[in-house]
């Protein structure tokens, strides 16, 4: 008997059907999963071109060419006559705006290439007093094994730029030029760095190559020698001995007979076995003076930049004193405290200072009480404008022991030394007036 195949039964129910459904004939729908497409996100606008793109796409295209903002303008009116030539039909325009062009493409002829250069800038002293005659040397050789062509050098000296012009100079040929560096007043001049400059002569074109750093020369203020050491309320050992004597401290200076009160330990045993009378030691009072200059920089207390230099010039006579003296010293402006400097580096700082708005010559007395409460003699510089009374009212702020010296540069008026208490104020009428006020102001 052969068998007979069976289809199979149409409404079996396949997985994940709906019973409900079997046998209705219905299609049966077979959901299947997978990973829902990304929604379409439109692509980011494009920034739009603003001028400062086109300003700086320019300056970079002149940089890589050489081109000079006049070659620019040489070669867009040369464009500008072509395009109006060729649309009048008129034949001078057109010649015009060729040769424009033409010129234009001739001058950068003369920024091809870079020449072979040793340049050595020479500053001989970088410290110098105002008034000093200071020059420098700037030597350039030819390292290359061709003659150069001829070219210029700009060095920045200060405010000013000097030009050099050079020669063609032949395979190691060596030209020396010399230049004057300002020192008129207290300033610090940055020179250089060295610029030789490629361009054609009409100055279409032109392309700059550096060769030396900057070199800075500081011009120090004015100073004047002060007499007699100014001495504090500090005792030390390594002090200076003054003419005080003292019955105990550490500069031995004679033998004395002995009275009543006198430290038993200061007996010198041997002397007064010898005399037979008690002798005592005698020692010589010395003090070592910690030193506040302090310059006030406030604007609204100098009439004008004359007074100010002169304010300047007596803080630094002030601090070649104290170095002179081997004092410890602080300089101190009405923004900063500067410890621990050597001559050369506090008379640097002194040549870099310039006024400033919006601060007061009492902001100076409090720098100095806070950052400075150990200094046993205070300089107090300003100018003519501050009132004596204000300045001594503000002067109490430091202390009954600490030996305030005010002084008011006052062109014009004549020389006054007060003293009140430890407070010493002087109106100083110019700068080589300052030792004889010291003078008169010595305790």
């Amino acid at each position: 008997m052969t068998a007979i195949p069976t289809r199979p039964p149409t409404d079996a129910t396949p997985a994940g059907a709906d019973p409900d459904e079997v046998g209705t004939g219905a299609p049966v729908v077979t959901a299947v999963t997978g990973a829902t497409p990304a929604r379409w996100q439109p692509p980011a606008e494009v920034a739009p071109l603003t001028w400062a793109d086109v300003r700086h796409r320019v300056a970079s295209a002149s940089t890589a060419l050489g081109m000079r903002t006049a070659g620019w303008v040489l070669v867009g009116t040369g464009v500008a006559l072509l395009v109006v030539g060729l649309w009048l039909s008129w034949l001078e325009l057109r010649v015009a705006g060729a040769a424009a062009v033409l010129l234009a493409l001739v001058a950068l002829v003369f920024t091809l290439g870079r020449p072979s250069l040793s340049v050595t800038m020479t500053v001989p002293d970088r410290h110098v007093q105002v008034g000093t005659r200071l020059t420098g040397t700037l030597a350039v050789r030819n390292t290359g094994g061709r003659t150069t062509l001829p070219a210029r050098l700009d060095l920045p000296i200060g405010e000013e730029t000097a030009s050099i012009g050079l020669s063609s100079l032949r395979p190691n040929a060596l030209v020396e030029e010399s230049f004057v560096i300002p020192t008129t007043r207290r300033s610090v001049v940055h020179i250089g760095p060295a610029v030789s400059v490629q361009g054609d002569p009409f100055g279409l074109s032109g392309r700059e190559t550096l060769w030396t750093g900057v070199a800075e020369v500081f011009v120090h203020p004015r100073t004047v020698a002060l007499p007699g050491r100014q001495t504090g309320f500090v005792h030390d050992l390594e002090g200076h001995t003054t003419q005080k004597l003292s019955n105990s401290d550490m500069s031995f200076h004679a033998l004395r007979e002995y009275v009543p009160g006198d430290d038993r330990r200061h007996v010198h045993w041997r002397s007064s076995a010898r005399t037979g009378d008690l002798m005592v030691r005698q020692f010589e009072e010395t003090r070592q003076s910690r030193t506040a200059v302090a310059l006030d920089l406030a604007d609204q207390s100098y009439a004008d930049d004359d007074e100010f230099e002169d304010a300047v010039s007596v803080a630094a006579s002030f601090v070649q004193q104290a170095f002179r003296e081997e004092n410890p010293l602080a300089l101190v402006t009405s923004v900063d405290v500067h410890r621990g400097l050597t001559a050369t580096w506090a008379m640097n700082e002194l040549s870099r200072l310039e006024r400033l708005d919006r601060t007061h010559v009492t902001e100076l007395f409090r720098v100095v009480r806070e950052r400075e409460p150990m200094a046993s003699i205070v300089v107090v510089v300003t100018g003519s404008r501050p009132r004596t009374d204000r300045l001594r009212r503000a002067a109490t702020l430091l202390g009954i022991d600490t030996r305030v010296i005010l002084i008011r540069v006052d062109p014009g008026r004549p020389l006054t030394v007060d003293t009140v208490s430890n407070v010493t104020s002087v109106r100083l009428p110019a700068l080589h007036e300052l030792p004889r006020a010291v003078r008169r102001a010595s305790p």
